[in-house]
């Protein structure tokens, strides 16, 4: 029932918005957007799915789902969510998106999977205090290969409600030195903030290492670019800027520290103020490593992220979600799905996962899915 709330309380939020903004999309707009795009997921995923590689969806699809207000006896949402209540933890995006999933839906439930999740990503956090791809691959020219993680054991006779406090056990050296990369990163502490919030007692050092992590790649115009295998990016950019801004924010609460007064938080904000624009991700385009990508709806899943975190209204001076929405509504295509060029021109013949990510990006800004900081 959450999950309807939230939505209801959104689109009311919509409907309370100023008569004379005669631009901004209506509830009715919204909500249809919605359910034309959860519509377009469902269709794509009705058979079974596959959970091989890394950039398998079917998390990603289920958390969507269910922040889309689809109900948990839709056969292809309990298909996903049977599907990821079993499917081994090994890739750092697909262990991050299950434990956003699962805490949402119902943690108490999947106390012990969360449990597990958090395992995995405090064991897998490499060196530099990042997360990358753990297991075979060294370069851009590999495939990612995978790793498993013991669940956290329980001290014998211990209740089934006790706090479950997770302790790193696996030494980076099994990684061989590999280094990891800011997008892994970024969903590694989302994935952490969910098992946190479902009560699960995440190692201040693996929050201070991920914290450092950010400080350390934050440019010095006070944005982020993409880092990968440690190399840095030629150019600050508005997607990793939300991203980076959204991920010291929550590592900083986690440990007890205000963001507000946080130099790194400040600088990422004054950077955002002078550049932010709700319809292009801006700065992309002179980026190095990702090329000419525009991975619009992953810019404004970004930007929901960091609002949503923070407690933001507007950024810059303009209001982040009616414009990011109005801009969503009028590039939605007409079978309910987003493409939005992220990847694309890397890929040739575009696979689905891709046009799911850019769907399911812009699904979760429109039901502006990330809960705010609270005092846990």
């Amino acid at each position: 029932m959450r999950r309807l709330a939230v939505l209801g309380l959104l689109l009311a939020s919509l409907a309370a918005l100023p008569a004379e903004a005669g631009d901004e999309p209506s509830v009715q707009a919204v909500h249809q957007a919605i359910q034309a795009g959860a519509g377009w997921l469902k269709g794509a995923y009705d058979g079974e799915f596959q959970t091989r590689t890394w950039h398998e969806p079917v998390e990603l699809v289920v958390l969507t789902l269910n922040h889309a207000g689809v109900p948990l006896s839709d056969p292809v949402l309990a298909k996903g969510l049977e599907t990821i209540e079993k499917v081994p933890l090994q890739f750092t995006y697909r262990v991050s998106v299950l434990a956003m999933a699962l805490e949402r839906i119902n943690s108490r439930k999947y106390r012990d999977r969360l449990a597990h999740c958090a395992q995995w990503l405090v064991d897998t956090q490499l060196a530099g205090g990042e997360w990358g791809y753990p297991g075979s691959i060294r370069g851009p020219d590999q495939q990612p290969g995978s790793v498993t993680v013991d669940e956290p054991t329980r001290a014998e006779g211990e209740a089934a409600d006790a706090p479950i406090e997770i302790e790193r056990k696996v030494e980076v050296e099994l990684y061989g030195g590999a280094k990891g990369d800011f997008s892994n990163t970024q969903f590694a502490v989302l994935g952490l903030r969910a098992c946190r919030d479902a009560g699960i007692l995440i190692p201040r050092a693996t929050w201070q290492a991920a914290y450092d992590y950010m400080r350390k790649t934050q440019r010095k115009d006070g944005g982020w670019g993409y880092v990968y295998f440690g190399e840095q990016d030629d150019a600050s950019y508005a997607s990793l800027t939300c991203a980076g801004l959204s991920g010291a924010a929550i590592c900083l609460h986690a440990m007890k520290k205000s963001p507000a007064s946080n130099s790194v938080v400040k600088k990422a904000k004054a950077w955002l103020d002078e550049h932010f624009d709700p319809t292009r991700n801006v700065g992309i385009e002179r980026s190095a490593i990702l090329g000419p990508s525009t991975w619009a709806t992953y810019h404004l899943y970004s930007v929901e992220r960091v609002g949503s975190v923070l407690g933001w209204k507007e950024i810059g001076g303009r209001a982040w979600y009616p414009e990011g929405a109005r801009h969503l509504l009028a590039t939605q295509r007409g079978d309910g799905s987003w493409i939005a060029g992220g990847g694309a021109e890397t890929f040739g013949a575009r696979p689905r996962y891709l046009t799911t990510a850019d769907t399911c990006f812009a699904l979760l800004f429109l039901s502006k899915a990330t809960p705010p900081l609270t005092g846990r």
